[in-house]
């Protein structure tokens, strides 16, 4: 089995994935049902949870992000190359200038973001506006419960499963596998990097967030793209997850952080459009000091690592 999909049509790869994707899935949702079935009651409930309802909740978010994204990906990997952490593009040769950059773009694409999430959060569903407002409403509480964080013991542990997994997790899934396959089966990349990104949006399940995630989504698979290394894509992920959670935390001694935590900051169309055009110059940058890899060009079997 092991180089089974390598040479299978991307159809066929894409059709696997997604069957590997939903077969996980399913698994998840019956072990999340047997195990964690009080949870998801108890947090979208008004009023304070149990330390032993928050500890399951986490347990669940763990076990959702291993089942859900890190194994298939893995799995396809796996079933692809011999080298499947490769494959998926976690290389091992980094450059440690396009990581100080990296924090860079994460800092400049954020007011573009925001813009794009102010015209989200201004539209109207039509019928079925009252019922998505409702959805939201339940998931933030869900969530506003879930990072409620008493010491710095709190801390690590929402770091670990707000910050790192998602990370290596998504980005494994989305990037290293869901956008590469795209880009063999459409053989255009922009069109991998949007059709990927609006699965990426889509599965955060918020409609009135959609955009401004969606735009995150075509920054982290523009890097990927131009980089063709997820190491990348890891560090951009966790930071923006990671500053979110720590603004959060923060938030009490500080009304900047308050602002950041609450999603209410304002920007305006002028900033909005030079976020993007910074953007666009720091991708051009990262796409000088990175040389050029063609989603088909062979791995180096190499087994050190390298610090470019």
């Amino acid at each position: 089995m092991r180089n089974y999909l390598k040479y299978q049509s991307p159809g066929v790869q894409f059709a696997v994935f997604i069957g590997l994707s939903a077969a996980m899935f399913l698994i998840y949702m019956t072990i999340s049902q047997s195990l964690f079935g009080e949870v998801a009651r108890a947090l979208t409930s008004p009023g304070e949870i149990s330390s032993e309802t928050l500890r399951q909740f986490r347990w669940s978010q763990t076990l959702s992000a291993i089942m859900t994204f890190v194994i298939p990906a893995l799995v396809y990997g796996y079933l692809s190359d011999e080298r499947p952490l490769e494959w998926l593009g976690m290389k091992k040769s980094i450059s440690p200038f396009i990581f100080f950059i990296v924090i860079f773009l994460l800092v400049a694409a954020q007011p573009f973001a925001i813009y794009m999430g102010q015209l989200n959060a201004q539209a109207n569903f039509g019928p079925i506006q009252n019922e998505l407002k409702r959805m939201e409403e339940i998931t933030e509480n869900a969530m506003s419960h879930f990072v409620k964080m008493n010491g710095p013991s709190d801390v690590m542990i929402n770091l670990l499963i707000v910050g790192i997994l998602p990370a290596i997790g998504e980005e494994l899934f989305f990037r290293g596998s869901l956008q590469n396959i795209l880009e063999r089966w459409t053989r255009t990349p922009w069109v991998a990097i949007t059709l990927s990104s609006i699965f990426f949006a889509f599965l955060h399940l918020t409609a009135f967030k959609f955009l401004g995630i969606l735009t995150l989504g075509v920054v982290l698979g523009t890097l990927f793209y131009v980089t063709r290394n997820l190491w990348y894509n890891i560090l951009f992920h966790f930071l923006n997850n990671s500053i979110a959670l720590l603004a959060t935390y923060y938030a009490t001694r500080n009304a900047m952080l308050q602002k950041l935590a609450a999603d209410d900051y304002k920007i305006s169309v002028v900033a909005a459009i030079i976020s993007l055009v910074i953007t666009i110059g720091i991708f051009i940058l990262i796409r000088k000091r990175s040389p050029y890899q063609p989603l088909t060009s062979p791995v180096s079997r190499t087994t050190h690592f390298d610090i470019e």
